[in-house]
C-alpha cells in the first residue's frame, strides 16, 4: 500500500538494485519492489497522456521514465484485485 509518506532513501541505490515489481494488492495501478534496503512504489501512468511508469520519490517528487532500469522487472500479470482501491490521479494518495 503506498502512502504520501513513502520515500526513495536512495535512488542511485535503487536504480542499480535487480528488483521485481508486482502489483500492489492494495492500490490499483501502483506496483511494488523490494530492494534489500527499501520498499519502491511505481505508478502506472496513464499512457499517452502521461508517462508509462513514475517511481514515486516521496516528498511530492517523482521519477517519470518509459523504459525502466536494467535491473527492474515490472511484471503485470492476473491484474490488481477487485478489492484493491481506485486509482487516483497522479499526486493524490488515499493516506
Amino acid at each position: 500500500m503506498v502512502e504520501r509518506s513513502d520515500r526513495v532513501i536512495d535512488l542511485e541505490a535503487a536504480l542499480a538494485a535487480t528488483v521485481t515489481f508486482t502489483e500492489d494488492p492494495d492500490d490499483s495501478y501502483w506496483m511494488v519492489g523490494q530492494t534489500p534496503d527499501q520498499t519502491l512504489h511505481v505508478r502506472m501512468g496513464n499512457f499517452p497522456e502521461e508517462d508509462m511508469w513514475s517511481l514515486w520519490l516521496g516528498d511530492d517528487r517523482w521519477m517519470d521514465f518509459t523504459t525502466p532500469p536494467s535491473g527492474w522487472t515490472l511484471k503485470l500479470t492476473p491484474g490488481w484485485p477487485a478489492t484493491a482501491r481506485p486509482r487516483l490521479p497522479k499526486g493524490e494518495f488515499h493516506n
